[in-house]
């Protein structure tokens, strides 16, 4: 009996101190946050997503999805491999009640019946088809919570600046689907509702309490202005990487967000003095008398926040702690020294659901860092690299890192 109860006591003890991973590179939090390893060995996890029963889906680029069952403190009690997809390479996403699970490729998008207590996937059909481009090939998934009917896509540019990144052409967008009303054949991308376009690179996307969806954009690297006929490099400081607010999914209205000739001033100090511009500013890589920044003042949308150049956002949530939106920084390779690697607090406020961040797009200070590297400058050998956040029903929120194979979560104290 003794013995029983001894192991018993072992058991809950080995429980609650949870089967926490030892992360590759450490794990800076501020005062107030706790930060573990919660998974491993894994193959380019990108995008992650918990389902009604609490399993943690996690997106293996090139390989598939594995579902984490979790022990109560929010560890990993154990892995199964959900589906082999080599096709795979970002997005996971789910219905409104969980009953079905979406992923895409970089052309098409899947949807599935999903048991999450089984943990099976029966009935594949076609959704969406037609995506494939060069250059960006990552496609965000978002089920709307206000209009549960709607599936948001986002689609990036086929190049740095890619100008013919048009309406027609589906790229540097983010469409709509009614996914209930979609044949098993699916529809090409174009065919969906047009959210936003010019739109260079939305891989993040979330929906506030209110139904607006939100999105960080990747902006361009390695550009240029010109005044006077003179050239300058002004990439090492801009553009800013941009947070977007693109409305209500059931009303798409084909809105302008500016690229590929519009882009945000971060560093104004880069900038020639013969046309001076201010954080904030859209400026025009060659401006001429038809496309130049007053152009762009009157036909593109403005971001609400702007990100330091080269952070790569790759994914926003909205927090059940706090009224602030949390965004993951995946890290720059066109600046030195490089920028990003990161997880950062965009503070905002709530009314009547409606999310408004804190800051605008007149200040470098926007946000706040939650999770980082050490040293960001040593980030080129060797760093985390966020992507995928997900929030957990007990409030703590899981981020994914594909170059390290990583999971971690964390948790305020």
């Amino acid at each position: 009996m003794k013995l029983s109860l001894s192991l018993a006591v072992s058991a809950l003890a080995a429980s609650a101190h949870g089967a926490w991973t030892t992360p590759q590179y450490p794990l800076n939090t501020p005062s107030g946050w706790t930060a573990n390893g919660f998974a491993s060995n894994l193959t380019n996890p990108r995008g992650i997503a918990f389902d009604k029963r609490g399993h943690l889906l996690v997106v293996q680029s090139g390989v598939g999805i594995v579902a984490f069952t979790l022990n109560p403190d929010g560890s990993a009690a154990s892995k199964r491999t959900l589906l082999n997809n080599t096709l795979l390479n970002h997005a996971v996403a789910l219905s409104n009640d969980g009953s079905i699970l979406f992923a895409s490729s970089s052309n098409t998008t899947w949807r599935w019946n999903y048991n999450a207590a089984a943990l099976t996937l029966s009935n594949q059909k076609t959704i969406v088809t037609n995506m494939i481009n060069d250059d960006h090939t990552s496609r965000t998934l978002f089920v709307s919570k206000k209009h549960p009917n709607l599936l948001v896509v986002s689609r990036g540019s086929g190049e740095n600046v890619d100008l013919g990144a048009d309406l027609p052409s589906g790229r540097a967008q983010v469409r709509v689907f009614d996914w209930t009303k979609i044949g098993a054949a699916g529809v090409p991308y174009t065919e969906g509702a047009t959210l936003a376009y010019g739109a260079r690179n939305e891989v993040g996307i979330a929906e506030d309490a209110s139904g607006q969806i939100w999105g960080v954009e990747n902006s361009a690297d390695d550009l240029i202005t010109t005044s006077q006929g003179v050239t300058y490099d002004v990439h090492q400081d801009n553009p800013g990487e941009k947070l977007h607010n693109f409305g209500d999914a059931a009303k798409a209205a084909n809105k302008f967000y500016g690229y590929p000739y519009c882009f945000s001033v971060w560093n104004s100090s880069l900038f020639p003095a013969s046309a001076p511009v201010s954080i904030g500013d859209w400026f025009v890589q060659t401006p001429n008398s038809t496309i130049n920044s007053d152009w762009c003042n009157a036909n593109a949308i403005k971001p609400k926040v702007i990100f330091q150049p080269h952070s790569a956002p790759l994914d926003i949530k909205f927090s059940p702690i706090d009224t602030n939106a949390y965004v993951s920084f995946h890290g720059s390779w066109n600046r030195q020294p490089p920028t990003g690697y990161k997880v950062v607090v965009v503070p905002g406020s709530v009314s009547k659901g409606a999310w408004q961040p804190t800051a605008d797009i007149t200040t470098q200070t926007g946000y706040t860092d939650l999770l980082w590297n050490t040293d960001a400058a040593a980030c080129t050998n060797g760093c985390f690299r966020p992507v995928g956040l997900a929030w957990s029903a007990a409030k703590r929120l899981y981020v994914s890192s594909d170059a390290t194979g990583e999971v971690f979560v964390l948790q305020k104290n």
